[in-house]
């Protein structure tokens, strides 16, 4: 066994020897407590015995994808889907309902993980995109539990940083490890981390949703600009765009921030600017649905700018745009899903760190419909250029329908790769 696995268990054994102690501290409800528990009594109720791990909200959205291409090609249910976080236990749970049965995923400590499978006894786990956890994988492999990432994607420095630390080679993804990778490129830097080739296929990526039914089409019609998964130190991109969107004929601007901290950031800048702000939150949804909401945005006087606070809604907004900047790509993130609003017909502008989703802005640019930006001046500027020539937001619009229709096989092509595989429900 490689040093750096060895040291990753043996330091693991440690911390799960003091874990019943450490979970006194927690609430009845929170993720740490959850996260140190194992088995329990209601992961019997998984009767459709496949695990599915998102790491997170955005993972649990490709997830529900493939809960839903599972059940429809014929797996028993309910499956049983763990997130890490509590807004993707809430997403899993309002989106998926009595389909799966959701809950924390339990800390990646042998001891808690080994209860964790011998309460949920799955035949086979289908981790969603990037979660490599040592014991995860392990113990299901020593339980003969088939391990398949899927919409597998991991990134040049993850790579880099597993097998700096010794965490990759043939005793971690051996025999009994599957990937179905979101692009070659992917399925390369799995194969370099000890993944056998005759088990990994190229399948992309689930998140490549088709656009919702009766969706207008057109963006040069819709209401609204979206900023969707905005990151730390891109604040002042949102205001840049505010402040562009401030003539009298502009579209209305929607910031969604990635993660819930980042509401009180965005509004800190946009109030520095003394920018007016609409704020959607969780408790307005019972309310005033999202549409109304839009268009008591859009007829106030500008600058028109809403800040996103609520739980899933970000398809929405999406569906409401012409224009979609992709956040996490103003700042070293590397960028979030750039097909979501592609499949909503969005007209995609992106920052220069876009590695992470590189293969979805290629797709994109094939169909020439992204534009990628150095900063938020010019953010701002490509914003303001579509929306003086809706034409050009038309036919980029129609483009990016293509490139994710092309994606959206990827539920499809996942189940035919399971079957050859010999993993198929």
């Amino acid at each position: 066994m490689p040093l750096g696995l060895l040291a990753y268990r043996s330091a693991a054994m440690l911390a799960g020897a003091a874990a019943p102690l450490i979970r006194g501290f927690g609430g009845p409800e929170s993720t740490w407590r959850s996260a140190l528990t194992g088995a329990s009594e209601d992961l019997a109720g998984a009767a459709g015995r496949v695990w599915i791990h998102a790491a997170s909200m955005g993972e649990v959205v490709a997830a529900r994808a493939w809960v839903t291409a599972l059940l429809g090609a014929g797996q028993r249910g309910p499956l049983l889907l763990t997130t890490r976080t509590q807004r993707g236990l809430a997403r899993a749970r309002r989106d998926l309902g009595d389909r799966v049965i959701a809950r924390i995923a339990p800390l990646d400590l042998p001891q808690l993980v080994r209860s964790f499978l011998a309460s949920a006894a799955p035949r086979r786990l289908d981790i969603v995109e990037t979660e490599i956890w040592p014991h995860m994988i392990l113990e299901s492999r020593r339980r003969s539990v088939a391990v398949v990432f899927v919409s597998a994607a991991v990134s040049d420095r993850t790579r880099r940083r597993l097998l700096r630390w010794g965490l990759a080679g043939r005793a971690l993804f051996g025999d009994g490890v599957w990937v179905l990778a979101q692009s070659e490129r992917h399925a390369e830097r799995f194969r370099s981390l000890g993944v056998p080739p005759s088990r990994i296929a190229v399948t992309g990526d689930l998140k490549a949703e088709p656009p919702q039914a009766g969706a207008p089409r057109d963006p040069a019609e819709r209401p609204t600009v979206v900023f969707g998964s905005l990151r730390p130190g891109e604040e002042e991109v949102a205001v840049g765009l505010a402040r562009s969107l401030a003539r009298p004929d502009a579209r209305a601007l929607v910031v969604a921030p990635r993660h819930k901290d980042g509401t009180e950031r965005v509004l800190a800048a946009l109030g520095a600017s003394a920018v007016p702000i609409s704020i959607r939150r969780e408790e307005d949804r019972g309310r005033e649905d999202f549409s109304a909401w839009v268009a008591r945005l859009k007829s106030a006087p500008p600058p028109r700018v809403g800040v996103l606070a609520t739980l899933g809604e970000l398809p929405l907004a999406y569906e409401s745009a012409g224009i979609a900047i992709v956040g996490g790509t103003f700042a070293p993130y590397g960028g979030h899903n750039v097909l979501e609003p592609a499949a909503r017909g969005c007209a995609v502008v992106v920052g220069p760190y876009s590695d992470a989703v590189q293969e979805g802005v290629e797709a994109l640019a094939r169909e020439r419909a992204i534009l990628e930006v150095k900063d938020a001046a010019e953010a701002s500027e490509a914003v303001r250029a579509l929306l003086d020539t809706p034409e050009t937001m038309r036919r980029m619009g129609e483009g990016a329908v293509r490139a994710a229709e092309v994606a959206s096989r990827s539920a499809a092509l996942s189940l035919e790769a399971l079957g050859r595989f010999g993993l198929a429900p």
